[in-house]
């Protein structure tokens, strides 16, 4: 793959500078929260689709939908924004955005540019607690729970998607996005199944590093060790379960956010696309990442029908 144009000394700062604004923002109360939470799989079996709510037969038509959620914190109201392919038999690709990504559709509006086709539906998933920007932090990071409830939120939301879109012909489906984004597709493929591929991009399965990582580049305290934040929110075990022929990883060379030597050896012995590039950067360059999919799609398709899952 290409090269930055942005030196790498500059890509760093951009992603530390991002990283301190977000520093600054967390909440007090989620390092409060650890003792509880209930946990993941509590928060997943409490949210539901509210299909009363929720045009549920209307998911697979062009535009933007509402998909409404039972919670134990509420009703929450996220949306969907779908492409669909000319030929109902296509394959899906759910994509899912970054945190605090405003709009949520805009690296898959770059990835997914009309300029470039991709030969399948694309539905790009929008998370809990993202409908402005201020929400993801202060809301998301309220709680440990909240956190959670982002994933699950999304979750479902994909899993309804998928359901609507195979009903009427689609015969496997990818599940891609970009750092939470990517986080969110590994725990689907993980807990749900059903997925063909999963595509990483500049992310791992482990939250709990990414955290520790921030906090000690601004030297701030963590109320709780290393290998206890790690049992909340380090995702690998989820992820062990897809196979490694079904993961296809994207790390950035110089990402302060997951940063390659504590994230790269989570992936091993799969290969891993790597692009010269930091956190920030490599969103603002999406071909790259565009590069990548088309990649995955095109391997993928050739795989026999029996060994989708």
């Amino acid at each position: 793959m290409s090269s930055h144009t942005v030196p790498q000394r500059l890509a760093r700062q951009l992603d530390k500078w991002v990283l301190y604004s977000m520093n600054r923002r967390l909440p007090g109360s989620f390092e409060h929260s650890y003792q509880n939470a209930p946990s993941l799989e509590d928060v997943l079996a409490a949210t539901q689709v509210d299909r009363r709510k929720t045009a549920v037969y209307n998911l697979t038509a062009p535009g933007e939908h509402p998909i409404y959620l039972h919670t134990t914190t509420g009703t929450l109201r996220c949306h969907v924004r779908v492409r669909p392919h000319h030929n109902p038999n296509a394959p899906l690709i759910l994509y899912h955005h970054g945190f605090n990504e405003t709009p949520y559709t805009n690296s898959w509006r770059r990835i997914f540019s009309p300029r470039h086709l991709f030969a399948a539906h694309t539905v790009c998933i929008q998370a809990p607690f993202h409908n402005n920007w201020r929400d993801p932090l202060l809301k998301g990071f309220a709680s440990l729970q909240n956190v959670y409830q982002i994933f699950a939120g999304s979750l479902r939301i994909m899993e309804l998607v998928q359901q609507q879109f195979e009903a009427q012909g689609t015969p496997w489906t990818i599940v891609a996005g970009a750092s939470w984004g990517g986080i969110t597709s590994m725990l689907y493929a993980g807990i749900l199944g059903n997925t063909r591929a999963v595509v990483p991009m500049l992310s791992s399965p482990n939250l709990a590093q990414v955290l520790w990582d921030i906090a000690d580049l601004f030297n701030r305290p963590v109320p709780i060790s290393h290998s206890h934040l790690s049992k909340l929110l380090d995702f690998t075990p989820y992820y062990r379960r897809v196979p490694p022929h079904r993961v296809f990883p994207l790390l950035g060379e110089c990402d302060l956010f997951f940063r390659w030597e504590h994230h790269a050896p989570i992936f091993e012995p799969r290969p891993i696309t790597t692009i010269n590039g930091s956190h920030i950067t490599s969103f603002l360059y999406a071909h790259q990442l565009r590069q990548h999919l088309l990649s995955v799609l095109e391997q993928v398709q050739s795989w026999p029908e029996n060994g989708r899952y």
